[in-house]
């Protein structure tokens, strides 16, 4: 009998894990579980391009053929019992299933308000992107509530389509960007927002959310009142782990795997943002959530499933589009005792942070070849030679052979 593997989560990760593994003729049933109506897809977009009406949903949804034979699609399909010892799964029809392998790869969710009032939205699937597009049309006064990276890539994708739209951001910290940056991407990022009229509250909380049944405005705790017709929330995430929360693979960041997505029961493997996985990069477990991770460990488990031993051994990566500028963040660039600037004008620039003389972290600004070849580097080597760094005649590609 075949391998029967099931996947719950219809995302990023989850069609590439399935594309990796038809694309290396795998002949196991497989079956996917996503709560959505449409097949996997990246998310990026949601954010950016498909937000200003740049691209198409087929643009960006994962290429594989989900009409063989041995490909189940279950979409609209919720899965709320899971036996990882008797390796039964059971949906809210309490319909069955019965596996061999099961990957988790139902990513995150976002964290929400306590308030319902029409107007208020999240944005982590096409549906959300999709009603913030339709009440753009409608809506002059915008207000995002989180100034993390969703929070202000959608300010600047709404400010770059409709520039004549008054936009608000709150946020309740001292400073935008809490996760994985420091002071030279956030003085860039503030000074781009007020460039584009954004207003911006910092260590501001909602008071108070007005309307009947539509929102009209915002009380801040500090006595301003916003006037909105449309409230972005991102005020972050948390991983799905509900169904499976008692387990003792689960923490608070996650689903634990080590450096080859698997789990400490066996069968049961996790990728994409759901994972706290080892990163031997860092050393450590860490949280990414990001496109690099969903598709890098896609290939990983793809390859460990079809029997070749292979590790997660990727830095971790991100970007964010803003403003007409591509940043770059390779590793950790939040912790560091020094920098040092690679600038070939005032456009492009890579900072490289280094702690106890070692790269832990690179921000690249419209200079993603540096990204490239850095993280080849890194990967081979952490010895390189930092004077050579900040000569821009220099070729990067140097480091390995100065290493």
């Amino acid at each position: 009998m075949n391998e029967r593997i099931c996947i719950i989560g219809g995302g990023h990760s989850s069609g590439k894990l399935i594309k990796n593994l038809l694309d290396n003729n795998y002949k196991g049933e497989i079956s996917i579980f996503s709560e959505e109506k449409y097949s996997p897809y990246e998310r990026p977009p949601l954010s950016k391009e498909y937000l200003k009406d740049e691209v198409e949903i087929k643009d960006f949804q994962i290429d594989f053929d989900s009409k063989r034979k041995n490909i189940n699609l279950f979409l609209n399909s919720k899965i709320d019992k899971i036996n990882l010892e008797t390796k039964i799964i059971s949906d809210i029809n309490d319909k069955k299933h019965k596996y061999d392998k099961i990957v988790f790869a139902n990513g995150s969710k976002p964290k929400k308000i306590n308030n319902n009032l029409e107007g208020i939205c999240y944005l982590r699937n096409i549906n959300d992107s999709e009603f913030i597009k339709k009440r753009l049309h409608d809506s002059e006064d915008i207000a995002i509530l989180g100034a993390g990276y969703i929070g202000l890539e959608v300010a600047s994708s709404i400010i770059e389509k409709f520039p004549q739209k008054k936009i608000t951001i709150i946020e309740s910290s001292n400073d935008i960007l809490s996760r994985n940056s420091n002071i030279h991407l956030r003085k860039i990022i503030k000074e781009k927002i007020l460039k584009n009229n954004i207003k911006l509250f910092l260590n501001s909380e909602i008071q108070e959310i007005n309307g009947q049944n539509k929102i009209d405005s915002i009380s801040l705790k500090n006595g301003k009142k916003i006037s909105c017709s449309l409230l972005i929330v991102g005020i972050g995430v948390t991983p799905n782990i509900d169904i499976i929360k008692n387990s003792k693979i689960v923490n608070a960041k996650g689903i634990i795997t080590n450096e080859y997505c698997k789990t400490e029961i066996k069968d049961t493997y996790a990728i994409g943002d759901i994972t706290n996985f080892k990163s031997l990069f860092f050393k450590n477990f860490v949280k990414e959530e990001s496109w690099n991770n969903a598709e890098k460990q896609a290939f990983v488990l793809a390859q460990n499933l079809l029997g070749n031993n292979t590790k997660y051994e990727e830095i971790p990566w991100f970007w964010t589009n803003q403003f007409d500028n591509n940043y770059q963040i390779l590793g950790d660039i939040s912790n560091f005792d020094k920098h040092i600037s690679r600038i070939y004008n005032q456009d492009k620039i890579t900072n490289f942070y280094i702690r106890d003389n070692k790269i832990t972290g690179i921000l690249a600004i419209n200079t993603g070849r540096d990204i490239s070849i850095m993280r080849k580097v890194l990967k081979y080597t952490n010895e390189v030679n930092l004077e050579l760094i900040k000569n821009i005649n220099i070729d990067l590609r140097n480091l390995l052979k100065n290493g």
